[in-house]
């Protein structure tokens, strides 16, 4: 692999930028490197299993590669209901609304061709895997409301918590007794598109004990019709301190999920009739409904010098997916366990920090087709048990050769298994078994007291899910494409290399990686209906790119104390592409713009209250297809956002969305050749002019 490669040199010529380069957030006071500022309300210290935000900051700058933290009060002034919301001011983090909740989200081109639910991440709460055994996950079971702040681990970074895929890790902390910013909060938000959303939280600690509890409950008509949303949210924790350095923690996560599905419409309709759907949404009832029940444990115990973290989840999940045609219905029981030990001692005389850890997970869920009746189960169609399990051991070893210089080496172990049970035809059973090993190597440079520079080497490896192996619920849909049935697809290996900076200094702060991923079997999709589509191995391809954020304080404590003037913007420089195919030789992967910025000009004033303005500009659109024969046109979207703090407690905030009313296509689900496709509506429409208003009150 070389960076070298003619396909790279874009990027040699970006990284001579690296001194310009960017953070999305605000700049933190001289003395700490930062990747984002860490904004602490209120906030106690942290507990064994439960780390505040400053401690998990604090961690995660020991990281030699592309990583973020975002804490709650970075979004707390927005209408934030999905990850896009939150993680809008992460570089390289690529997030799209389809519709409502509902997002593509993709990290250095991870899982960039899927146009539904969630691949090529692993998405964690607390620690624990949303996504289910194979990996496929539904991020709709994230509540933003009950975070207090998010973890990025982008690529072989993601290695923190054991993940083997190609985009990494996110993992959302919820707030404890300890760790909430506050010990009660009620939230009211409203706006358009008939939304409406409300939120209690309540938090307490005592000697031993600590609890958190919130319940959240959304509802909208959304923007386009067959969008409807009704949503209930729990998520609650009980901590006990077993002595120093000691604690267990129970969760329980419940999610009443209700979401129609507009689907996907014609080029033109999506940018001059944006509020539309195609007949069979609304003849089928498209949706995807959701309710789980997670139970989780996590303990915290000091052992041979270090900290131990284990513990255990069960998952009930149960989803009731109306789609053209058919009605997907699955109904599973899933359970996990981990374990985690991190010390620190010497080696050669030198400081040396080590990290062993084990992932294990498994389950089988029910998986059922009917005939789509307007919305309800029809005749029977597919009927099997897929049974999936997981198997990850991973190690990670820092060195610090000086005190300026840590080498930082890692080695994981990935073993997967598929086995579908086939209850109409069992000639159709099937099952698969996949083992890799990902070795990581990196090293973490102190430039300077407030700035790093880090480069690693890393090996992904992702298995495909079930919704990409089992092919069935495709029947009468994608008729003729001979690919109906248990898919012989292999899994996607990638070798990533990544070189990046981030610091402050004075008023500056910045936060930028270089990278570069030869992928083998990717798997990508297209479409072969308005809400149907099916998964294949390429051959080679490349994703590399830029990922950068800058911040600068225009103003800071000049006219009064207290003023801030406040200049944050994102770029990412995406390249991805076929590497020499067969049929499709050098062109550009599907989905996601070459070029992507984000802005955003903030005021605060003294008194309690702020400003913001923000833009976003897509100049280069998004590639529809893998024989490059059609595009989406660029757009430019404009936002204005303000906020109080009153006596109390009390806070207010108003925001605008697309003010300009601008007229886009937010994102694509892929095909091969738009030209001659059978299928051309694939296209979801940006969302219309939106204005959204909240009061908080915290107590």
């Amino acid at each position: 692999m070389s960076l070298l490669h003619p396909q790279a040199r874009p990027l040699a010529a970006l990284a001579l930028l690296l001194p310009l380069a960017v953070s999305a957030h605000e700049v933190s006071e001289p003395g700490t490197v930062v990747l984002e500022p860490v904004t602490v309300t209120g906030e106690v210290a942290g507990s064994p299993t439960a780390e505040s935000v400053r401690q998990a900051h604090d961690r995660i700058e020991k990281t030699p590669g592309g990583v973020d933290l975002v804490s709650s009060e970075e979004f707390q002034d927005r209408y934030a209901v999905n990850l896009r919301d939150m993680l809008r001011d992460t570089p390289g983090v690529f997030a799209q609304t389809r519709f409502a909740e509902e997002v593509r989200i993709s990290i250095r081109g991870s899982g960039l061709s899927r146009s539904n639910h969630l691949r090529g991440i692993l998405l964690l709460q607390d620690g624990v895997p949303v996504n289910l055994p194979d990996g496929f996950g539904d991020f709709q079971e994230v509540d933003p409301l009950n975070l207090r702040y998010v973890e990025v681990y982008k690529g072989g970074n993601g290695l923190r918590y054991g993940s083997s895929a190609l985009g990494g890790a996110i993992n959302v902390a919820t707030p404890t007794g300890r760790t909430a910013a506050q010990a009660n909060l009620l939230r009211l938000e409203g706006g358009s598109f008939g939304s409406f959303r409300e939120h209690l939280g309540v938090a307490r600690a005592y000697d031993r004990w600590d609890f958190y509890a919130g319940a959240t409950a959304s509802q909208s008509d959304g923007f386009r019709d067959q969008s409807n949303t009704d949503n209930r949210r729990f998520n609650g924790n009980v901590g006990y301190r077993l002595g120093e350095n000691a604690e267990t923690r129970f969760y329980l996560n419940v999610n009443d999920i209700n979401q129609e599905i507009p689907g996907t419409i014609g080029y033109d309709a999506a940018l001059n009739d944006p509020r539309s759907v195609l007949p069979t949404a609304n003849t089928f009832d498209t949706g995807r409904n959701i309710d789980s029940l997670r139970l989780t444990n996590r303990t915290s115990l000091p052992l041979a010098g270090g900290q131990l973290e284990l513990g255990g989840y069960y998952l009930h999940k149960k989803l009731f997916h109306p789609i053209s045609g058919i009605v997907v219905d699955h109904d599973g029981d899933f359970f996990g366990a981990f374990a985690q030990w991190a010390g620190e001692g010497t080696l050669l005389g030198r400081r040396n920090e080590v990290t062993l850890g084990s992932r294990i997970g498994a389950g089988r869920n029910d998986a059922k087709t009917f005939t789509n009746v307007g919305g309800q189960r029809g005749a029977a169609g597919a009927n099997g048990d897929e049974d999936a399990t997981e198997y990850n051991l991973y190690a990670e070893n820092r060195l610090w050769l000086t005190p300026e210089l840590a080498l930082v080496g890692g080695l994981q172990g990935v073993l997967a298994e598929r086995d579908y049970t086939d209850k109409v035809n069992p000639a159709e059973s099937a099952d698969r078994e996949y083992k890799g090993i990902n070795p990581k190597l990196g090293l973490l440079y102190a430039l300077a007291e407030h700035a790093q520079l880090f480069a690693n080497v890393s090996r992904s490896y992702e298995p495909p899910i079930f919704s990409d192996l089992n092919q069935n619920s495709a029947v009468g849909t994608c008729a003729g494409t001979g690919m109906n049935g248990f898919a012989d697809l292999d899994a996607q290996k990638a070798w990533t290399a990544e070189l990046g900076t981030r610091g402050t200094q004075g008023r500056w702060a910045w936060d930028v990686s270089v990278y570069r991923a030869e992928i083998r079997d990717e798997v990508l999709q297209r479409a072969c209906s308005p809400t149907t589509s099916i998964q294949f191995n390429a051959d080679k391809t490349i994703h590399q790119g830029v990922e950068a954020g800058l911040a600068y304080k225009l103003l800071k404590d000049v006219a009064r104390p207290g003023d801030s003037l406040k200049l944050q913007q994102v770029y990412n420089y995406a390249d991805f592409r076929f590497d020499g195919d067969a049929t499709y030789g050098d062109n550009r992967l599907a989905g996601q713009p070459r070029h992507y910025y984000l802005a955003e000009l903030r005021y605060d004033h003294p008194a309690g209250f702020h400003v913001e303005a923000g833009i976003e500009r897509s100049p280069s659109g998004l590639t529809v297809d893998y024989a490059n024969t059609q595009r989406t046109p660029g757009y430019t979207t404009w936002n204005l956002g303000g906020g109080v703090d009153l006596p109390h407690g009390l806070s207010l905030f108003i925001e605008g969305r697309n003010l300009s009313d601008e007229r886009y296509i937010s994102s694509v689900s892929a095909t091969t050749d738009y030209s001659t496709a059978a299928n051309r509506n694939i296209f979801y429409p940006g969302e219309g002019r939106a204005v959204y208003g909240g009061l908080r009150w915290a107590y």
